[in-house]
């Protein structure tokens, strides 16, 4: 639970980017609790000495990975040499702020249609809690696997489809929110029965689930978070 911090002196003088830094650290039941469910809240506490007068400094629960962190490693993962053997890039759906959640979908497509479609299915999702940004290094280096040359990577293209979805709620990753989406939804509490208004992109995901399975089994859905503890 040791906070990060960024300050924009050291990262000016010293080249220095988040480190881990604060002392004091305590993380204990507080007497407050969320009046409509009486549940016990928790409190983090520490202290901070920054080292310079005049310093800008920015706090973090772990290293930061933001939506443009993600569209630059679609860019570099969806080389031109990858796109026509191994990778489609294309958008699920477009969030309550206008922004898109991208949808990779990966296997050898040099086979013929045949053999494609007898692949089953590798379903991916990250990133449904904004807060939880560790789940976004995860999948960055998944994704720079299974694209890669190595022979695993190609054995697994050969054998199954992989649809990928690196950041299920860019919304709430790009205005700092914890667990929400812009309507105020927790979207990993939205699968039983989601509204294509409140959590399009939960909808959009049980939509693409539903297509697969009309063309293909989907042999496993690996959904990627990371927890404080």
């Amino acid at each position: 639970m040791r906070p990060l911090i960024y300050s924009k002196r050291d990262a000016e003088i010293s080249k220095v980017g988040w480190q881990r830094s604060g002392g004091g650290i305590k993380y204990y039941p507080s007497k407050k609790k969320l009046l409509t469910q009486q549940t016990l809240l928790f409190t983090l506490s520490f202290s901070v000495e920054t080292d310079h007068d005049n310093d800008t400094v920015y706090f973090a629960h772990c290293y930061p990975y933001t939506y443009s962190d993600c569209i630059l490693m679609m860019k570099r993962v969806c080389t031109t040499a990858y796109l026509k053997d191994r990778i489609r890039r294309t958008d699920l759906c477009k969030t309550k702020a206008g922004n898109n959640v991208e949808l990779l979908i990966i296997t050898n497509f040099t086979s013929n249609q045949d053999a494609i479609a007898e692949r089953k299915c590798v379903i991916v999702t990250s990133r449904v809690h904004p807060g939880e940004s560790n789940a976004s290094f995860i999948v960055e280096g998944f994704l720079e696997f299974i694209v890669s040359n190595e022979k695993e990577a190609k054995a697994l293209r050969n054998s199954y489809v992989f649809k990928i979805i690196p950041m299920l709620n860019p919304d709430g990753v790009i205005v700092g929110n914890y667990r929400t989406n812009l309507n105020g939804l927790d979207l990993n509490r939205q699968w039983q029965i989601p509204s294509i208004k409140m959590s399009p992109e939960i909808f959009s995901v049980k939509e693409m689930v539903k297509k697969t399975l009309e063309c293909r089994e989907i042999h496993l859905f690996v959904d990627i978070h990371g927890h404080s503890r």
